[in-house]
């Protein structure tokens, strides 16, 4: 999955490999997360997930959004508040650059620093960083303010994150 190849299928003719986008339902049970990759026009298949309860149920749309998820999430993060500092960081960085997309990297373990990818509409990549002191302000928030469902798979994404950033901004 990180490196592509379980979407990589080659041409039994000319032999050119491509990637091929399909639905996909990553489960890691020690970690206590499903997400599914899922861009088809139907909604995301449900099930009553009882017994998974803790679980955290996710959906996204894209290949990048698919691995950054489970990136954040195999680390024990807060995706909630890595896409809300994602969103906050896109708003400083638009002032001056063109980006288009922004993708969680990772996490300075010296540091504790989040590090991110600026993905620019020329294509060039910039890193850029928050501070990990946000980041735990935030999970705080989320935690303690915004619910989501833990029986059904949740997008959580920039538009979900400009949403939680209102209603936090409106039970201050």
């Amino acid at each position: 999955m990180r490196d592509l190849s379980l979407f990589r299928v080659e041409c039994p003719n000319c032999g050119e490999t491509v990637l091929a986008v399909h639905p996909c339902l990553y489960h890691d049970m020690s970690n206590g997360f499903m997400v599914w990759l899922w861009n088809e026009e139907e909604p995301v298949p449900t099930a009553d997930f009882d017994p998974l309860a803790g679980y955290k149920l996710r959906e996204v749309e894209t290949m990048n959004a698919f691995r950054e998820k489970i990136a954040v999430l195999e680390l024990g993060l807060d995706d909630r508040a890595v896409e809300i500092m994602k969103l906050l960081l896109l708003m400083r960085l638009r002032h001056d650059l063109d980006v288009v997309e922004l993708v969680f990297h990772e996490l300075d373990a010296r540091t504790g620093d989040f590090r991110f990818v600026a993905v620019l509409s020329d294509g060039v990549e910039q890193y850029a960083a928050m501070p990990g002191a946000l980041y735990q302000r935030l999970k705080q928030d989320v935690e303690e303010r915004l619910f989501t469902s833990a029986k059904n798979f949740t997008r959580v994404d920039m538009d979900w994150a400009a949403q939680a950033l209102e209603l936090l901004h409106e039970a201050e």
